[in-house]
């Protein structure tokens, strides 16, 4: 047996005995809804793996691990995203705990089943950061993850504890909403940025225009949210 493997049986054993408290648990989902800091977020980005907080690893047995339900394994993860971490795996894997407790069972079925093609699509088309450029897609495609968006974009507002950008807003403006969570999407594949260390001015010239039109457009949605 080598020793990662040994580490691994070792992580589980320790795992199994330990139960977190009631405490440690609401602790945990409270840091996920931090409120909004001020910077631009792309909620569909968030929500799916890529946010920086830290879970404690010992609040996790491995096999109870719902992510490897979407991605395998975080081995998995990692071959086809580079920059995924074993911290981002453990946040989301505390985020579907969320969801499975917060929708209910047929609730959490449904988002599951979106957020299975979501994920999918981001092994399949993601840049290193899991990002996708849409506009390399093949329409068809396309099409059908902005459906998918257009579907699940309410399960990511209230497990971000916010109100339903559906409901707050006309169908029009939730179409462009989740048109301009893709854009700003595929500006950041276009630059070759990594999201967590955006800086507008290393957006191309060319791009920029069209960052700062999705940009503003979520923020309008942001205020929106914040007035209900």
């Amino acid at each position: 047996m080598d020793i990662n493997t040994r580490l691994r049986e070792s992580i589980k054993e320790k795992g199994n005995q330990l139960i977190p408290s009631t405490e440690l648990k609401v602790k945990v989902i409270s840091n996920l809804n931090n409120p909004r800091n001020g910077k631009p977020k792309n909620k569909l980005i968030k929500v799916v793996i890529f946010a920086a907080l830290l879970i404690p690893t010992s609040a996790f047995s491995y096999q109870a691990y719902l992510a490897d339900g979407l991605y395998g394994s975080f081995e998995n993860l990692k071959k086809h995203i580079a920059s995924a971490t074993m911290d981002s795996y453990f946040l989301l894997n505390a985020k579907l705990m969320q969801a499975k407790g917060d929708l209910g069972e047929s609730g959490y079925k449904e988002f599951k089943k979106e957020l299975s093609i979501v994920t999918n699509a981001k092994l399949n088309y993601g840049d290193k950061y899991g990002n996708i450029d849409y506009d390399k897609l093949p329409l068809e495609k396309a099409r059908e993850l902005e459906n998918v968006y257009l579907k699940i974009q309410p399960y990511f507002d209230k497990l971000n504890g916010l109100p339903s950008s559906k409901d707050v807003l006309t169908s029009q403006e939730y179409r462009e909403y989740i048109k301009s969570l893709m854009t700003y999407e595929k500006i950041m594949v276009q630059s070759g940025i990594n999201p967590k260390k955006l800086d507008t001015k290393d957006i191309p010239p060319y791009l920029q225009e069209e960052y700062q039109k999705a940009l503003n457009f979520m923020r309008y949605v942001d205020k929106k949210q914040e007035q209900e």
